[in-house]
């Protein structure tokens, strides 16, 4: 009985898991064959706009804050960090 459960919980995170990664890869974008990625313009503009918020703070007094607004604004734009 140990056995056909183990069996069926590898299935299962076998294929909840490739269902995830396929989710993810319209936001991260894809490769091509000879080894680059390709990003949406979504994100392009995601990480310029973020970028440019993160920049108000300065990384030697305000690194934390900066992490934090960057991170923010990627959730807002629904884009992983």
């Amino acid at each position: 009985m140990m056995k056909y459960f183990a069996v069926a919980m590898v299935t299962l995170v076998t294929v909840a898991g490739g269902t995830a990664f396929a989710q993810g890869s319209d936001v991260r974008g894809f490769d091509r064959p000879d080894g680059s990625v390709v990003q949406s313009p979504a994100r392009d503009a995601a990480i310029h706009d973020c970028s440019v918020k993160s920049a108000q703070y300065s990384s030697r007094d305000w690194q934390t804050t900066q992490f934090a607004v960057y991170g923010e604004c990627m959730t807002d734009h629904n884009q992983p960090e």
